[in-house]
C-alpha cells in the first residue's frame, strides 16, 4: 500500500524541514507573520508519533495475512535486528566523523559513543550529541521486543486487551517518570501504546465495518486543540513538553483512525496523494534521510562558519545559504546512504519487494 510510503515520506520532510529551522533560529515560536509561516517546524516531535504508529501497522499487517508471526519471536528479533542496526550504527560513524571535524583536538565523549552503541541516549540525552534524532531509534527498538507479547495477546484477546495492557503499562512508566525524573521524558514510556494504536488499526481495518473518517478528522482537531492550549512559545517548550504524552496520545489516535479509513477507501483524493510516486520514492528511503539529515545539517553549517562570509551573517542570508545547499546535499545523500547501506539490510517480503516497517 503505497500511501503508508507517502506518509512516512510527509514525516520525514517534516523534521528535515524543522531541524533546518530551528538550527537557524532555535527552538522557540516567532510572532506574526513569520510565526504563522514557520511555527509549524517546532512541532516536527508529533511526526515521530506518525512514524511509531505506522510502525505497529506495517508490522502487524504479515501478521494479519499469515494468520501468526512468522518465524517466531527470535526470528522477528533477527530481522528486525538487520533492519534497523546497521544503517544506524553507518550513520553514527558518519555522525562521529562530523562532529570530529567541529570538535578537533577536544577529549572524546566515550560515554556518549557507548550510550549510542547500546541505544540508550534517549534516557541519557547529555550524550545524544551525535545525531540527536537517533533517540527515537532508541525508544522504537525496544518496543519491538514487546512485539511478540503484543501478537500473542491480541491473537488470544482481541484489540481492546492490547489496547488496555499498552496503556497500563505505558501510563505507569510514564507517571513514575512524571514523579521521580524529568529527565527520562524523551524516553516516551507512552509510545509503547502508540505502537499499539497503529498494531490495532492494521488488525482492525480489513475487518472493521465501521467509517473511520470523522473519527480521525474529530482527534486531529482535538490535538490541534491541545497544541494551542500548549504551545511552543518564545520562551520555550516547557507547556508543549508537560503535556506532551497526552498530545502524542491523541495524534497517535488521530492517525492509527486515518490509517484505517484510508485503508477502506482506495479511491478516496488523500489516499491517491499519499500514493504520489514520487512521495512514495522518498518514503521508502526515509529512514536513510532521518538518520543522516541532522550531521549533514550540522556539516554544512560548520562549513559557514569557517567561510566567515561577511553576507552570511545576515539570518536571512544563511537562511537561504542552509536551504539551498542543505536540502539538495541531503537528497544526494539519502540516495547514496540508501543505496550503499540501508538497501543492502532490506528484509524482502515473498513478493520480492520490501517488507512493510
Amino acid at each position: 500500500m503505497d500511501f503508508l510510503d507517502g506518509l512516512r515520506a510527509l514525516a520525514a520532510i517534516w523534521v528535515v524541514l524543522s531541524h533546518l529551522w530551528i538550527l537557524l533560529r532555535g527552538m522557540n515560536a516567532h510572532s506574526g507573520l513569520l510565526g504563522f509561516l514557520t511555527n509549524w517546524a517546532l512541532y516536527s516531535h508529533l511526526a515521530v508519533d506518525i512514524f511509531i504508529v505506522l510502525s505497529g501497522y506495517c508490522l502487524i499487517l504479515p501478521v494479519v495475512r499469515a494468520g501468526e508471526l512468522r518465524g517466531g519471536a527470535l526470528d522477528f528479533f533477527r530481522r528486525r535486528a538487520r533492519r534497523i542496526l546497521p544503517p544506524c550504527y553507518a550513520a553514527l560513524a558518519l555522525a562521529i566523523l562530523i562532529y570530529l571535524v567541529g570538535h578537533h583536538g577536544k577529549p572524546f565523549p566515550w560515554l556518549a559513543l557507548l550510550s549510542n552503541i547500546f541505544l540508550v541516549q534517549d534516557a541519557f540525552l547529555k550524550w545524544n550529541i551525535f545525531d540527536g534524532p537517533l533517540w527515537s531509534v532508541a525508544v522504537e527498538w525496544r518496543i519491538y521486543f514487546l512485539f511478540p507479547a503484543i501478537v500473542g495477546l491480541l491473537k488470544r484477546h482481541g484489540p481492546w486487551a492490547v489496547l488496555a495492557a499498552s496503556a497500563a503499562l505505558s501510563g505507569a512508566l510514564t507517571a513514575a517518570i512524571f514523579a521521580w525524573r524529568m529527565d527520562f521524558l524523551l524516553s516516551c514510556p507512552w509510545y509503547l501504546f502508540l505502537f499499539a494504536l497503529g498494531v490495532c488499526a492494521g488488525w482492525a481495518a480489513p475487518r472493521s465495518g465501521a467509517r473511520w473518517d470523522l473519527a480521525s478528522w474529530t482527534l486531529l482537531l482535538l490535538t490541534a486543540l491541545l497544541l494551542g492550549r500548549n504551545p511552543i512559545t518564545a520562551a520555550g517548550g516547557a507547556d508543549f513538553g508537560r503535556h506532551m504524552p497526552m498530545i502524542d496520545t491523541v495524534t497517535g489516535a488521530a492517525i492509527a483512525a486515518a490509517l484505517i479509513a484510508l485503508h477502506q477507501r482506495p479511491e478516496s483524493r488523500l489516499r491517491q496523494a499519499l500514493s504520489f510516486p514520487p512521495l512514495v520514492r522518498i518514503g521508502q528511503r526515509s529512514y536513510s534521510l532521518y538518520l543522516i539529515h541532522i550531521p549533514l545539517l550540522l556539516l554544512l553549517s560548520h562549513i559557514l562558519n569557517m567561510l566567515a562570509l561577511p553576507w552570511l551573517r545576515a539570518p536571512l542570508s544563511r537562511a537561504a545559504a542552509l536551504t539551498i545547499l542543505g536540502l539538495p546535499s541531503i537528497a544526494l545523500a539519502t540516495w547514496g546512504f540508501y543505496h550503499a547501506v540501508e538497501r543492502r539490510f532490506l528484509v524482502k517480503a515473498s513478493s520480492g519487494k520490501p517488507s512493510p516497517g
